[in-house]
């Protein structure tokens, strides 16, 4: 006996192209990155080569740290003003100040 069986497939083909663009940049940017990084420690074992990554990535942290630092220390002071004022003590202590001076 014999049966005819019929389906019928149904393609996207914008989708497709839509999530081939979106993930080509990634794609493009990951392949590049990692023939950098071959090219770089092509002549290294793993251990070398993790070696050679934290001292990059040390000297990477310390050059933006050094850089930034006045702006890292401003916002640290104005984050931790700001939570020492909406403490109780603060406030308290405002208070009898504010009271002793008559302002």
């Amino acid at each position: 006996m014999e049966h005819i069986v019929q389906f019928a497939i149904s393609i996207d083909d914008k989708t497709i192209q839509n999530r081939i663009e979106e993930h080509a940049y990634t794609d493009v940017l990951n392949k590049l990155t990692e023939n950098a990084v071959d090219s770089i420690f092509s002549y290294t074992n793993a251990y070398s080569r993790d070696a050679m990554w934290r001292n990059l990535m040390v000297d990477a942290l310390q050059r933006f740290l050094e850089e930034r630092k006045d702006e890292i220390i401003d916002k640290a002071v104005n984050t931790l003003a700001d939570r020492f004022q909406r403490t109780k003590k603060y406030r308290e202590a405002m208070g009898a100040v504010i009271e002793e001076d008559g302002e």
